[in-house]
């Protein structure tokens, strides 16, 4: 999804091994949830947390009464953890999307004792959390050079740009485009 699929696939795997030595203070309960169920709700004070470990789930964040998805994430990924750090409030949706999801619901309080008991979790969930910030910083770096591409009418800075957000995912290509139409829009008209 973010052009480093080998170090993300090995770093889903070591936390899955250890939530998985954590199962028993962690008592995770399985959930089945359908296509279109919205696991957290963006605003609403965060609690609990998933693990996804198969189907979808997109990442929906709303301004006003628009709606954008940022991401779909796919099994095996740590969801909430983002807003349980930061300020205890989720920052987006989370939609069950393209079918079917299974999930554990940790509770966060069991998470935070584990991660106490064992330096190895806590890490974990430290370089989760880090590369999660990282990859966004990276995307609102793109946009912003952009954005600036586009003001400036630099029209190979915007190519490059929009190549780059356009690897990313799915979500930051449609913004890529936009870009792109602004672009033919303002060296359009006439000045």
């Amino acid at each position: 999804m973010w052009g480093d699929e080998p170090q993300l696939q090995a770093f889903r795997e070591r936390l899955k091994l250890l939530l998985e030595a954590h199962q028993q203070e962690l008592n995770p309960k399985p959930i089945t949830a359908k296509e279109g169920d919205v696991l957290f709700r963006q605003g609403d004070p965060v609690d609990t947390l998933m693990l996804l470990t198969s189907g979808k789930v997109a990442v929906d964040v709303h301004q006003g009464s628009e709606r954008h998805t940022l991401a779909v994430v796919e099994a095996v990924e740590l969801l909430g953890e983002v807003g349980f750090f930061a300020n205890g409030q989720h920052y987006a949706d989370f939609r069950v999307v393209d079918g079917a999801a299974e999930l554990l619901a940790l509770s966060g309080e069991d998470l935070l004792q584990a991660m106490l008991f064992d330096s190895d979790l806590a890490v974990e969930m430290l370089a989760l959390v880090s590369e999660r910030c990282r990859r966004g910083n990276r995307v609102i770096g793109l946009l912003l050079s952009g954005i600036e591409a586009v003001h400036d009418h630099e029209t190979e800075r915007l190519e490059q740009t929009t190549r780059e957000l356009g690897g990313i995912h799915f979500c930051i290509a449609k913004a890529s485009r936009q870009l792109q139409r602004l672009h033919q829009t303002s060296t359009s008209q006439p000045t």
